[in-house]
């Protein structure tokens, strides 16, 4: 990498960072993820692409696993995204999305940590799950928590995903759902059904949490 791309890399943390620990971030609802982990179990984090951003800093230096694009666009995420304390498994969801996938699966068992997927990343259409983190969970331990934001000042962005910026300072509850969870089936059959009723549970949990965000 140029020394002048890194020094780039490294002004956009630090500067990034700094604002976003501003926020005043709420769990709720963490537990029974939590006892999950501490009984020695993967589970697979879920989330939209709208929110991204605060959601994966909600997580700061949690033992956690995503995918990041091995793209030359993708480098500032995944340097970001490993400043915060998350293990990549680089690769493209849509280039040999299986791949990347199996290394992901790889580096949780290697580490015995969770996953975190965007269900409808990474160009959408938005809010429609896609089947990738379905298969993860079927590979670890066939647990799933939606994690959905709720936010009382924010900005939104003219993106296929209506991308979601708290401002500085906002109050940002991070909801986690109860565990829903996967069949062992890994057939296309029992692949498809849990990825529609990963759907319709997402889209429940949204409602319920800020309806603004559907």
């Amino acid at each position: 990498m140029k020394l002048s791309r890194r020094i780039g890399y490294a002004v956009t943390y630090y500067l990034g960072t700094a604002i976003l620990k501003t926020w005043r971030i709420k769990n709720i609802n963490k537990e029974p993820y939590n006892k999950s982990r501490k009984e020695g179990r993967r589970p697979v984090l879920v989330l939209w692409h709208d929110s991204l951003l605060p959601l994966s800093f909600s997580h700061y230096k949690d033992p956690i696993a995503t995918i990041a694009s091995d793209s030359k666009d993708g480098d500032l995420i995944a340097y970001i995204l490993e400043k915060w304390g998350y293990k990549l498994a680089r690769g493209s969801s849509t280039r040999g999305g299986i791949k990347a996938a199996m290394k992901l699966v790889k580096l949780c068992k290697t580490h015995n940590i969770s996953a975190a997927i965007t269900v409808d990343g990474p160009k959408g259409p938005r809010h429609e799950v896609k089947s990738g983190a379905v298969f993860i969970a079927k590979c670890l331990d066939n647990e799933i928590y939606a994690v959905t934001l709720k936010t009382d000042s924010f900005i939104r962005f003219n993106s296929w995903d209506k991308f979601i910026f708290p401002k500085p300072f906002a109050k940002v509850e991070v909801w986690y759902s109860d565990v829903f969870y996967v069949s062992e089936d890994k057939d296309e059959e029992a692949l498809n059904e849990d990825t529609k009723k990963l759907q319709k549970f997402m889209m429940q949990r949204t409602c319920e949490v800020y309806s603004e965000f559907i």
